[in-house]
């Protein structure tokens, strides 16, 4: 009798925490999701759009290169929000997936870009992220020595110190970040220096902020950015393509 009624306050308890943790979601959904610009979502047209990722594929008559930039968004921020710089580097002949997380939130699906590897026709893969979205890059990659995965790309981000990459010689890594940006945390981002590779690329886009290594409109405490978002676009698109076009 004592065991039923405990049985009884945990079942209730449970769907007391579980109402909550739906509320939460629902709130994160309506409220908090970064959704990606008109602009970005008349981009996305242009990819093939699975229960699993965007893929952004060159032309027919492009040249298709062997490798692919499989990508995880920030933080609550839409897939498609990164329509327009990806299109562009698909233009140029590179594969671009730009995975889909549940609730918009790349820590919960870590091990997502297994089916965008699986899925491809590449034999090399460069593994990116956007803020949060490239720390679980990064960890991907730490998890994942092996030689089809030749790059990493970070906008606005670095690893954590248990994913060292230091020591990966056979790893080009991009990192980009832009000028205004006021989310990432400038004390950490220099100290994860340490744990990337020495030849590892570090550029600054003048007048970006964090939000516009997406297109999803203006993000809770950025800076202001000083260009337009679509100059922020090329500007990704470009640097990308020049870093994958290396000899």
């Amino acid at each position: 009798m004592k065991s039923t009624k405990i049985t009884k306050r945990l079942l209730m308890l449970l769907g007391v925490v579980l109402i909550l943790l739906a509320g939460s979601v629902a709130y994160m959904q309506v409220f908090s999701l970064y959704r990606a610009t008109p602009t970005a979502q008349r981009a996305a047209h242009s990819a093939t759009e699975t229960a699993d990722y965007w893929a952004f594929k060159p032309k027919a008559n492009s040249g298709q290169k062997d490798t692919a930039i499989i990508f995880y968004p920030g933080a609550f921020v839409q897939s498609d929000a990164y329509a327009i710089w990806a299109k562009d580097v698909a233009q140029a002949g590179y594969p671009v997936y730009v995975l889909k997380t549940p609730l918009s939130f790349s820590l919960i699906a870590q091990n997502k870009a297994d089916i965008a590897i699986k899925n491809s026709h590449a034999h090399h893969f460069v593994i990116g992220g956007h803020s949060l979205g490239g720390v679980v890059a990064s960890g991907y990659v730490a998890k994942h020595p092996k030689a089809h995965i030749t790059g990493l790309l970070l906008l606005a981000s670095y690893p954590q110190e248990k994913n060292h990459l230091a020591k990966r010689t056979n790893l080009a890594v991009l990192s980009l970040t832009a000028s205004q940006d006021q989310v990432l945390k400038q004390a950490n981002y220099r100290a994860a220096k340490a744990w990337l590779p020495k030849d590892t690329q570090y550029q600054t886009i003048r007048g970006g902020n964090h939000g516009g290594f997406g297109s999803y409109g203006p993000q809770k405490h950025d800076g202001q950015a000083t260009i337009s978002n679509a100059q922020q676009q090329t500007a990704i698109a470009d640097r990308i393509v020049y870093w994958l076009n290396r000899p």
